[in-house]
């Protein structure tokens, strides 16, 4: 019989359950496509979400701001053209919740956008690219996910053993080799993730009872 490849990870329970928002808690258009959306400039959002260079990103989401005038706001997920929660999103992190398993919202995103989805949600902490009480932008990048996942798990006392994380692209990598129990929801699982279960477009409750039962 195959094995899955978390039963030889810790015996210990999942404590905390990291999710990337973009592709993974939401489906559909990008948190950014949305928003620029709303402002009628969804076709030049289509041109930088292709963007791969790090000075280009960095130069376009000042760009973004110009648009979204002093103080941006999301409102609900579905005021978000063509940016759709994925199913099973609420009742997952509901589920966590009873279970005394902390959540948070890791994403290279708008702050603002980030938080609204982790209040909705019922996320305990989020964390995104912010705006600078300056004026100016607090990058956030692929990268700094794990360090900061690492910290905040730190913090909290838990072993990256007993840590999860839920994403769905490249951009996750760095955050779903750092912990014990990584999951990939992209439609087609990345060589640098070989070792994470994949649910390709999972239903996130799905995905929460499957790890629930680590260690169980």
């Amino acid at each position: 019989m195959a094995t899955h490849p978390t039963d030889y990870l810790s015996l210990m329970g999942v404590r905390l359950v990291a999710f990337d928002l973009d592709g993974t808690i939401t489906r559909g258009a990008s948190i950014c496509e949305g928003l620029a959306a709303r402002f009628g400039r969804l076709e030049r959002m289509q041109e930088i979400e292709k963007m791969t260079a790090r000075a280009d990103i960095h130069a376009a989401r000042h760009e973004m701001l110009e648009w979204y005038g002093p103080l941006p706001i999301v409102g609900r997920w579905d005021d978000l053209p063509g940016v759709e929660l994925a199913p099973g999103a609420m009742d997952a992190f509901a589920a966590l919740a009873a279970r005394g398993v902390r959540t948070a919202i890791v994403s290279i995103t708008w702050s603002f956008a980030v938080e609204a989805f982790a209040l909705r949600l019922g996320a305990d902490v989020w964390v995104g690219t912010a705006l600078t009480d300056a004026g100016g932008i607090d990058h956030f990048w692929p990268e700094d996910k794990p360090v900061w996942l690492r910290e905040h798990a730190a913090g909290l006392g838990i072993p990256l053993t007993e840590v999860a994380a839920v994403g769905d692209s490249s951009g996750d990598v760095p955050m779903l080799a750092t912990v014990a129990h990584p999951v990939f929801v992209g439609a087609e699982r990345l060589e640098a993730v070989a070792h994470a279960e994949h649910l390709p477009n999972g239903d996130l409750r799905e995905v929460v009872e499957r790890l629930l039962h680590v260690g169980g």
